[in-house]
Formats: structure tokens, C-alpha cells, sequence
């Protein structure tokens, strides 16, 4: 992983989601370092990096929100032409071209019940991701510690609706959990690392 992101997330392990650029003001204000930006507009989104670079913020482009690049064999060229440094995304092609463009990738990978575990493995083993989202987040609960270890660095996401939640989270494996709610976006990772009540 990124060193500046790796340093970024072990200070605020808390990524906040961006649906297109109506909370970019509040993220900006925020305590936390990077984000999700998904849903924005081809025409806004390299004024959009810019915006967060200015800021010092760091930006996780989700490729596949964004209409016209998402299908574009290149659309990961486009995103490293405009500044974007790191991208998520549930295809492992994708993947795999911003793994050779020098992104940071994450991909994001549904675990709805154990049968989808093993195809979710295999699909990470072939993209090779620097971290992988795992969604719904209650989920890593579930998952055995050998299993955990299998994973590149973990992002939970989804259900995390509270600080209990995403201190639950921390405690069983993830680097860090994303959220679109913008009261969650200030919890320092000491806050976060406190042990979960049972």
C-alpha cells in the first residue's frame, strides 16, 4: 500500500464516501484524510481531484460510478492523466490496469454468505489489489483469521452505521471502514481502537 496512505489511514481509519459533490465542503472541513468519490460527473471530476489535492486531501476514484469511464478500457489512463493516483473497483480487469498504471487499487468484493467466499478470494488472487472493500461489513466478524490473512489490507464497508460498529470493525482485521455519514468522519484512530464492547 501507498506509504501516504497507509500513514493517513493508521491516523484516521475512517474513509469518507462521496456521492457526487454535494459533501465535498463538509469532507474537506472534516478530520479525515481520504476519501471515496463516486458519482461525479465526467466533466467535474478532474476539478473535483484537483479540489482534494489542493486540500491535502487523498482520493479513491470508484471507477465504476463514474458513466463513460467505467466500461472504457481507458478510463484508468484518463484517471491518471487528470491526477487521480489510486481507484476502486469491483473488476478485476480494471484492477489489473491500475495495477500496471502504478495506482493504488482497491476492489470491492460483496461476501453475501460462505458460498461467495472462495469466488471472492479467487477473484482477489488473479486482481492482485494493494486493499480489497469487503462489503457488508458485519461480515468480517464471520470470516476465520486464516481466511483474514488470505486478504490484502481490509476497507469495511456497508452497516457501518455507528462508532460501535466501526470499532467492531477495526478489532476484527480492517486498516479502516468507509462511510458516507459525515458524523463519523472525525473519529481519530484512538478512538477507534478502544476494545469493542461484547
Amino acid at each position: 500500500m501507498d506509504k501516504s496512505l497507509g500513514a493517513r489511514l493508521t491516523r484516521h481509519p475512517v474513509i469518507a464516501t462521496l456521492y457526487g459533490t454535494d459533501q465535498l465542503e463538509a469532507f474537506i472541513a472534516s478530520a479525515a484524510e481520504v476519501s471515496i468519490v463516486a458519482n461525479v460527473d465526467l466533466r467535474k471530476l478532474q476539478p473535483v481531484i484537483a479540489t482534494l489535492t489542493r486540500a491535502g486531501k487523498y482520493a479513491i476514484v470508484n471507477i465504476d460510478s463514474c458513466e463513460g469511464l467505467s466500461q472504457d478500457k481507458g478510463g484508468v489512463e484518463y484517471l491518471a492523466d487528470i491526477g487521480v493516483t489510486s481507484l476502486v473497483s469491483t473488476r478485476v480487469a480494471t484492477i489489473q490496469r491500475a495495477n500496471r498504471a502504478g495506482m493504488v487499487s482497491m476492489q470491492k468484493v460483496f461476501v453475501t454468505d460462505r458460498s461467495t467466499w472462495p469466488r471472492s478470494v479467487k477473484a482477489l488472487e488473479q486482481s492482485d489489489p494493494n486493499l480489497v472493500q469487503l462489503m457488508p461489513a458485519p461480515m468480517l466478524a464471520h470470516l476465520h483469521e486464516g481466511d483474514r490473512q488470505l486478504l490484502p489490507p481490509i476497507v469495511a464497508s456497508g452497516f457501518v452505521c455507528n462508532e460501535e460498529n466501526a470499532r467492531t470493525a477495526i478489532a476484527h482485521g480492517a486498516v479502516a471502514i468507509s462511510t458516507s455519514d459525515r458524523a463519523m468522519w472525525d473519529l481519530e484512530a484512538k478512538v477507534l481502537k478502544k476494545p469493542a464492547k461484547a
